[in-house]
């Protein structure tokens, strides 16, 4: 007997005086009492053939029989975590383990026996390559869908004799279900955010590309804007909220000889401001407790080369102002834990939509820092003052919109008259917002004028087409006279506040106090819909 044929059998070790010195896993296996045997007499072989090999120090004892060596593997087979299945050369099953069936969902007995193709045939796969294996003589893997719904990685693999004819073909079956379910989970997520991405770039597309409107406040901007486009000085953007101050820094940088650079948006209200300085200027390692070990690149780093924005800059705490000069004034800052500063290449752009030289009267914005900021400054128009370009950015957002839900809505007849002489307090982010609930609420995929919100219908029924206010109002209403006059007062408020926009502007014109004018406004002008 040899070696070969000794390690896949039960193998004892005994000394001379057949004291149980050692033995095999596969002894172990056997003989299960083997660990308390002391000596090899003690043990119960049974009928199984036993091997004394006598040797100069020990002798081996090796236990023989053809149904040790199948209940063994077969053991091993039933008890793998893949699915095992074997045919023999003509295709007919001779084993498969536990595992495979309950994967294929088929029974052992209703297999084993019968050809391969019986599992296709009867549906418990969706293909199978058996025959292509016998016909190449070689490993083939390949994907399965069984009918318990689990997705297995088949390889297949002929045993061929010397010959070269195939003997057997054992397949190792992988449920790679939860794999794949990931995999396509992914794919799906990616094509999304590839789909969003696509989506936001179109959107940008028009709101950043200021050449394409035409109201006379935005032509005067972009003007002005290509005289110094390529020169690096400080820019500051004013403006209400949602006039797209956000549009017009990116616009700037985007024709800029920076446009290859990043462009970093910072929202100074989003930041803690015990964090803004480390997200700004970053840190070194160790700099403070719970720093990462790496230490840490701010914002103004990421920028290098290009182009930083910091909106709402009126929000920037003070004890931070001193240190945000110095990166304006001198283009170097120093992160956090850092012994020597750094050189910034960067455009600044700032935008706020408060008052920074009332902030500087108060005390609340550094004078010098404001000067600074304030080498070029750009004041967006508010929506209501920008009506040529109403329609474009409507026409815009539906388009946007349809793309991003997979909608085919479009505009009614007589529509765009009524976001044409509304007066949008929340300016250009009111109308994307409007867009969208209309877009996502149409019924019909047509935008109809009762779709719209009842303040924009009343705006629109409060003039008539040679401009006068007027109320539209029928017995049907039910008003009494103050009532009549609460109306009059809001159509009067409304329709001079678009043309003076402000609470100043609109007092003067009315020859009313500038804070009556204000409670007006606040009144109905800014009200929710």
């Amino acid at each position: 007997m040899n070696i070969k044929g000794i390690v896949t059998k039960p193998v004892i070790m005994t000394g001379k005086d057949k004291t149980v010195l050692d033995y095999n896993v596969y002894a172990e296996y056997v003989f299960d009492n083997i660990k308390n045997e002391k000596h090899i007499d003690d043990i119960d072989f049974g009928s199984y053939n036993v091997f004394h090999m006598a040797m100069k120090k020990n002798d081996l004892y090796i236990v023989s029989d053809d149904e040790i060596e199948e209940g063994f593997f077969k053991n091993i087979l039933d008890n793998s975590f893949d699915e095992i299945f074997v045919a023999d050369g003509e295709g007919i099953a001779i084993y498969c383990n536990e595992i495979f069936e309950k994967n294929y969902g088929v029974k052992r007995e209703d297999l084993i026996g019968k050809h391969v193709n019986y599992v296709l045939e009867n549906g418990y796969v969706d293909v199978l390559l058996f025959d292509k294996v016998l016909e190449e003589k070689r490993t083939i893997t390949y994907k399965q869908k069984t009918r318990t719904g689990r997705v297995i990685l088949n390889t297949s693999s002929p045993v061929v004799d010397d010959e070269g004819n195939v003997l057997f073909v054992v397949e190792n079956c992988k449920d790679i279900t939860e794999n794949e379910i990931l995999y396509n989970t992914l794919n799906y997520t990616k094509s999304q955010l590839e789909k969003e991405k696509n989506v936001n770039l179109r959107s940008d597309g028009l709101k950043n590309n200021f050449r394409n409107f035409q109201s006379k406040g935005i032509t005067e901007i972009i003007s002005k804007i290509n005289r110094f486009v390529d020169k690096d000085v400080n820019i500051l953007i004013t403006g209400a909220s949602g006039t797209g101050k956000t549009s017009l820094a990116k616009y700037i940088h985007n024709i800029s000889n920076r446009s290859s650079k990043p462009f970093v948006n910072i929202n100074c209200t989003t930041i803690p401001e015990n964090l803004m300085e480390s997200e700004l200027f970053g840190y070194k390692k160790g700099a403070f407790t719970g720093a990462l070990n790496s230490g840490k690149k701010g914002l103004v780093e990421q920028a290098e080369g290009g182009t930083l924005f910091l909106d709402e800059i009126g929000e920037i705490p003070l004890n931070l102002q001193s240190k945000l000069l110095e990166l304006v004034q001198e283009k170097q800052y120093m992160p956090i834990g850092s012994t020597s500063k750094k050189i910034a290449d960067i455009r600044i752009i700032v935008a706020t939509n408060k008052n920074l030289s009332e902030l500087v009267e108060r005390g609340q914005f550094r004078e010098d820092l404001y000067y600074r900021l304030n080498v070029v400054q750009l004041e967006m128009p508010k929506l209501v003052n920008r009506k040529d370009d109403i329609p474009k950015l409507v026409y815009h957002f539906i388009d946007y919109f349809n793309k991003k839900y997979d909608s085919k809505v479009n505009m009614g007849a007589n529509l765009m008259e009524y976001f044409e002489n509304y007066s949008w307090p929340g300016n250009i982010r009111e109308l994307e917002h409007l867009i969208e609930y209309l877009v996502i609420n149409s019924h019909d995929e047509t935008i109809r004028i009762d779709d719209l919100p009842q303040n924009i219908i009343t705006s629109h029924d409060s003039y008539n087409d040679s401009g006068e206010i007027v109320l539209n109002i029928s017995e049907n209403d039910n008003l009494d006279l103050k009532g009549i006059l609460d109306l009059a007062e809001k159509n009067i408020v409304r329709e001079y506040y678009k043309k003076h926009n402000s609470s100043y502007k609109l007092a003067e014109v009315l020859n009313i106090s500038q804070s009556t004018a204000n409670r007006l406004i606040n009144k109905h002008c800014k009200s929710n819909r």
